[in-house]
């Protein structure tokens, strides 16, 4: 297919720039262009421009790019086919080579360098033997390593050259030990011949310009220094460009490098005459002009002095050869520069997870030093819960963002009700969006809408998004949730009318530890993981999230698009709609009894969106003084009450007149077979099990009638099996 429309980062590279335009992304893990992550747009752009050879593998699939200087390297085996192709299919015969490098930079290790690396391919029908000297970069954002960049060049030439030049210094020695052995034998055996000496040293010469031309072809800089005051004798191209060009034959080093004088160079080359022993150094700074006119700039060389020893055992010289390293030297010190951002993010990490703990500490310390006043116990208490749920909620944030970015999060997918999915995210979300007075408008698409999915990590996706939409919309906003099906898919579309997102920052809502600008009592709280998070699950879901807003102060809108099935799973018939969303048929009167006001307050919101009137009471003293008066049908007791337990209360209800006959639900956290036996034998007629499943209580009112006798466990419920 043809992409349309053609962007910017992929307009130029030639023949691959074309075929990169031509390519189909849609069937590939990346998707469109425009989707790319930018460092992805950024490095396809530097590999479509530069004439070097240049590779790049993306993503856990390793996806291939290259551009058309590499293209010249490859046979009609894998060109065009390696383009959008996984890294493994494309070079199997090789992945025992290459498999290892690349895994060592993706996991974070660090960038590689290979230097006349053997690495067989096929190409043009036939198995070569083929050198390289390559470079494997990692390619990363604020998530981490998220590709590798390959800069390579084919030196099978120069390593063939090195070869040869092996052997002919090789031959040459032998040749030269042979010629002079014969050169002493002719003098003795036949003076005669006084040009005998004139033509070896011919031979000489024309071997030593041969070896002088085939260290010019070497990927390294060389060069040949003699005497004491190391007189430049040879410098081969690479050398030349190391210093700007600038005239070396026949002047001492230090008259020909002024500007390297002061940093050990000629001092570690006295030693290395003097002594006769080698020196080699790695990663080495070397500040010199690399122009004749121009200032001295920065580079970085790893460099060898070999000392050149004559016949009679004395140092004449010193060969010099090595490697300018400074673009990998600099792309360490990037590394160490990333390095040192992780650690100051840990440090604001630090300081975020810290926030909770000090209301924390200071409710511990009112608990010890307070009289025992049950109402301030609770509301302290409280005040010590919310600060563990919003601690927990960031670190499990960030343990879930680690589980997706390490591949480890296993969805365990079932056909699901979308409508469910949203209902029990909206009751989650329930409580914040009451405390912030919101309005919460929910308009679902009509019948069953089935999904293939994870129903933790759905219900995950959607209550992160509606909590975005409370917490970033100020007191009193509208927040309005809307799900609607077209073709194969289903949409669902959450718009507030909050703080916006500003433009500069809307490309990047979907990274990690991306934030807008906070309050400044930072109010709003986290750690910039929750969009990442939301994108990385729906993405395993297949589906995929959008973001559009008109501006700071004019709202948001975030939409999920994921596929659907056309029909539930089989032999099972559709879900009713969820008890949050739906009013019951039959308005009960509900009597909620938990000491925990936040939960009593929650499960109460929840009751009446049902329709049901309902009264609340955090003790079961209070129960007993106003049940005659409120004579309701439905009593939902916590069993852990201060005072009296809940099967106590239910005991005593059960004996008087107005109570005998209601229906007696337990909510507690114990959920044992003893302490259900317990509870029925107390007289409760069900027992839930913390956290309360809102639509489960929502089916079982939905079969109590006001004012009847207290019911038998029927139409599929039990005392037994009900696990809020």
């Amino acid at each position: 297919m043809t992409m349309q429309p053609t962007f910017d980062f992929l307009s130029n590279g030639g023949e691959m720039g074309a075929l990169m335009r031509a390519h189909d992304w849609n069937a590939t893990p990346l998707g469109e262009p425009r989707h790319w992550p930018e460092i992805l747009k950024t490095t396809v752009r530097l590999l479509l421009t530069s004439n070097h050879p240049m590779f790049i593998w993306w993503g856990k699939d390793l996806i291939q790019f290259y551009n058309d200087a590499y293209r010249k390297t490859m046979g009609p085996e894998r060109h065009p086919s390696a383009l959008g192709q996984r890294g493994r299919e494309c070079w199997d015969e090789i992945w025992d080579i290459i498999g290892p490098q690349i895994e060592f930079v993706m996991a974070g290790c660090g960038a590689t360098w290979h230097e006349d690396q053997l690495v067989p391919v096929t190409r043009h029908g036939s198995r070569e033997d083929v050198w390289w000297t390559y470079g494997y970069s990692p390619i990363e954002d604020s998530r981490g390593v998220q590709g590798v960049l390959v800069v390579c060049t084919d030196v099978t030439v120069e390593h063939q050259s090195r070869e040869q030049l092996r052997e002919l210094n090789r031959q040459l020695v032998e040749q030269i030990r042979e010629r002079e052995e014969a050169q002493q034998r002719e003098a003795l055996e036949m003076a005669e011949r006084l040009n005998a000496e004139r033509l070896l040293a011919d031979q000489r010469k024309a071997e030593s310009e041969r070896l002088h031309a085939l260290f010019q072809q070497a990927p390294g800089f060389m060069a040949i220094v003699r005497g004491p005051h190391h007189v430049f004798e040879f410098a081969n191209e690479a050398y030349l460009r190391l210093i700007g060009g600038r005239t070396l034959v026949g002047k001492p080093v230090r008259q020909a490098l002024p500007d390297v004088d002061g940093q050990g160079f000629f001092e570690l080359l006295d030693e290395v005459f003097c002594t006769g022993k080698p020196f080699s150094a790695m990663d080495v700074p070397l500040l010199l002009r690399r122009e004749p006119d121009g200032p001295s700039t920065q580079a970085y060389v790893d460099f060898v002095y070999q000392p050149i020893i004559d016949m009679d055992g004395s140092v004449s010289g010193i060969f010099i050869e090595g490697f300018d390293v400074t673009e990998r030297t600099l792309a360490k010190k990037k590394l160490q520069d990333a390095d040192r951002r992780k650690d100051e993010f840990l440090a604001m990490l630090a300081h975020e997870l810290r926030n909770p703990l000090a209301p924390l500490k200071n409710a511990a310390d009112l608990l010890r030093l307070m009289p025992q006043d049950d109402a301030r116990l609770r509301h302290v208490h409280g005040l010590v819960s919310r600060q563990v749920k919003h601690m927990t909620g960031l670190i499990d944030d960030l343990l879930d963002v680690s589980r997706v970015n390490s591949g480890l999060i296993v969805l365990d997918k079932q056909p699901l009700d979308i409508r469910q999915i949203v209902a029990e995210s909206v009751e989650q979300v329930q409580p914040l969006i009451a405390a912030r007075r919101h309005q919460l408008d929910v308009n679902l698409a009509v019948g069953p809408v089935f999904v293939q999915g994870d129903h933790k990590r759905l219900v995950q996706v959607f209550t992160n998004l509606l909590q975005n939409a409370a917490k970033y919309t100020p007191e009193g906003g509208r927040i309005s949730l809307v799900a609607l099906t077209r073709t194969g898919e289903v949409v669902i579309e959450i718009r507030d009318n909050g703080i916006g997102i500003d433009a500069e920052l809307l490309p990047h809502v979907f990274e990690l530890f991306t934030q807008g600008k906070r309050s400044s009592d930072r109010s709003q709280g986290g750690l910039g993981l929750g969009l990442a998070l939301v994108q990385n699950l729906v993405a395993l879901h297949g589906g995929r999230v959008a973001v559009a807003t008109q501006g700071q102060g004019k709202g948001s809108t975030l939409t999920v698009i994921l596929p659907c099935r056309s029909e539930g799973p089989a032999g099972m018939p559709p879900r009713a709609v969820p008890a949050v969303l739906e009013r019951s048929c039959q308005p009960l009167r509900v009597m909620v009894v938990d000491d925990n006001a936040d939960a009593a307050q929650a499960l109460t919101m929840v009751l009446d969106a049902c329709g049901h009137q309902v009264t609340v009471e955090h003790d079961p003293h209070s129960v007993l003084a106003h049940a005659g008066v409120a004579s309701p049908d439905v009593y939902l007791l916590d069993i852990g009450l201060p005072g009296m337990t809940g099967n106590e209360l239910a005991r005593r209800l059960r004996r008087t007149p107005h109570s005998a006959a209601a229906t007696l639900i337990a909510v507690t956290g114990y959920g044992n077979e003893y302490d259900r036996e317990k509870a029925l034998a107390a007289g409760f007629d069900f027992y839930f099990v913390k956290p309360l499943d809102a639509t489960q209580l929502h089916e079982l009112l939905s079969t109590i009638r006001p004012g009847r006798s207290r019911p038998h466990p029927a139409h599929g419920w039990s005392g037994h099996n009900l696990h809020g």
